[in-house]
């Protein structure tokens, strides 16, 4: 048994439920021997319960790039994107000056390079197209941090108004650099194509077409919805908090504000959009609209893995 999903994912309700499984960071503490035996299982499945081959299946999911088959470096695995995100939401949001900003700035788009490398649809990424993706939106984020913060100092009043709301400047630094980020580090498909495949996982080709509808419904998810709930509830929930309040209450306010924003916010919008895109063969080049099944009728549908 592999593949598949206990949850219905052509519901939202059924996606949301499939990527609590997928960021779950229980899955992080797995050992080699746990991932090996869950592997096994899922090969041989006799006397195995259902119950036991979705866990197994989660926890291969979690740990491995369903299409390069590579195993994922823990920091980089969806799994470990909240715990990892916290500290780095924490600094974005209480950064004061502007070196802080650029530092915390910095560290976040490295992580996202790193977590959008790991979890590629399967497209092979040179060393200086990964360098570039890398710069280009470090370049970005830092960039636009930096001219909002001199902005909140020296503009207009009007522009040092909305500059100066707390999530204003992170958003618009986050969610422009993330948006780089994911097409310079994924740009490749763009050229190459991504597999595209019949309803029993056989690859058909490769399909540029579906390559630009599965980056164009990343960075909307990832890059424009994710940081709008990760940025803005902690920080309206911490403009409640009484400023009499003393630092350890507002610093665990704030730590529960983010957790909780980031561990609902990442299934949420990734949610938004099916991992598995279906697609009318005609919709796509060519080449994909004469096929045949193996039974010599027309395909009629075609599926291609969006990435994360």
């Amino acid at each position: 048994m592999k593949g598949g999903s206990p949850y219905d994912l052509t519901t939202y309700a059924g996606r949301f439920r499939s990527f609590l499984d997928v960021v779950d960071p229980r899955t992080l503490v797995a050992s080699d021997s746990d991932i090996a035996a869950a592997e096994s299982r899922l090969l041989n499945s006799e006397n195995v319960s259902n119950y036991q081959l979705w866990q197994d299946q989660k926890l291969t999911s979690a740990v491995t790039n369903g299409a390069t088959g590579e195993r994922i470096m823990h920091p980089f695995r969806m799994s470990a994107f909240v715990p990892v995100n916290i500290p780095l939401v924490i600094g974005m949001l209480n950064a004061r000056s502007v070196a802080g900003t650029l530092f915390w700035q910095w560290a976040n788009q490295s992580f996202n390079s790193a977590t959008n490398y790991a979890n590629r649809p399967g497209a092979t990424v040179s060393t200086s197209d990964l360098l570039q993706s890398y710069g280009i939106a470090v370049g970005t984020s830092c960039g636009l941090a930096y001219s909002f913060r001199h902005l909140a100092l020296h503009g207009p009043p009007m522009v040092k108004a909305i500059a100066a709301v707390p999530f204003v400047v992170p958003y618009i630094a986050v969610a422009a650099a993330g948006g780089a980020n994911v097409f310079f580090s994924r740009k490749n498909e763009l050229s190459t194509g991504v597999p595209v495949m019949d309803g029993s996982s056989k690859i058909l080709g490769n399909s540029q077409k579906a390559a630009e509808q599965g980056l164009f419904k990343t960075i909307v998810s990832r890059s424009l919805a994710l940081p709008i709930p990760v940025l803005v509830l902690p920080a309206i929930v911490m403009q409640m908090v009484p400023k009499t309040a003393s630092p350890r209450i507002k610093l665990v306010m704030e730590l529960v504000a983010i957790t909780t924003s980031l561990s609902l916010a990442l299934p949420a919008t990734l949610a938004i959009f099916p991992q598995t895109m279906e697609f009318d063969p005609m919709s796509l080049e060519p080449a994909f609209h004469s096929l045949l099944d193996q039974n010599g009728e027309p395909i009629k549908v075609v599926f291609s893995n969006k990435g994360l």
